[in-house]
């Protein structure tokens, strides 16, 4: 079972995405928690997403009739009024009662909140690239990296493609998109020439 926490809610069509690691209780953006089934040949009829805080009490819960095992991405219907911690997210199938798959994400009161707690040089949200559909599954293999100039207030200036090889260099575009979806913290004291960079290998599984 396959688990994926997002910023906000990715556009029809988009290249890349936003992974959280961290989510916000003041509503300022549409956190999503997406789910997928990695093995083939389950027979899935919807799941339910449980939200678990830190005492171990539920405070969301909501049944996905439509969900079939493909990858499929939900608001984290975090409740404003809950209490902030290490949540966990579980994942029931339904007609099993127990959880097939869970994940812990740090939850704060408010974005500022999370952001002052996060380290000045390593980013609260990270870009990645999604999939390209149109090439096949045997083909992805190989790498593709990036350097990311990052500005005082925590955007990106710049993305600069490194390597791209194998599969890498068809995604060199959904790598570029993926580097501007990067967030910072804001750093007054960070270099002007400051940089960051991310690496994604892609392995078939032949």
């Amino acid at each position: 079972m396959y688990v994926e926490f997002l910023w906000q809610k990715t556009p029809e069509g988009a290249i890349a995405r936003q992974i959280a690691h961290s989510f916000a209780l003041d509503g300022r953006f549409d956190h999503q928690v997406c789910v997928a089934i990695l093995e083939e040949g389950i027979d899935v009829q919807g799941m339910t997403l449980q939200a678990v805080d830190q005492s171990g009490a539920v405070v969301a819960g909501r049944a996905h009739r439509d969900f079939d095992g493909r990858k499929k991405c939900v608001p984290a219907d975090l409740p404003a009024a809950a209490v902030p911690g290490q949540w966990t997210f579980k994942v029931y199938l339904d007609g099993i009662d127990l959880a097939v798959g869970e994940r812990m994400i740090d939850v704060f009161p408010t974005v500022d909140a999370l952001v002052s707690r996060a380290p000045a040089d390593v980013p609260y949200v990270l870009g990645r690239p999604n999939y390209d559909s149109s090439i096949p599954p045997g083909d992805f293999h190989g790498e593709v990296s990036w350097i990311m100039h990052v500005t005082r207030s925590g955007s990106v200036s710049r993305v600069e493609i490194e390597t791209a090889e194998g599969v890498g260099a068809k995604m060199r575009d959904r790598a570029l998109a993926a580097g501007f979806l990067t967030l910072f913290p804001p750093d007054p004291a960070r270099a002007e020439n400051a940089t960051f960079r991310r690496q994604v290998s892609f392995r078939n599984s032949e």
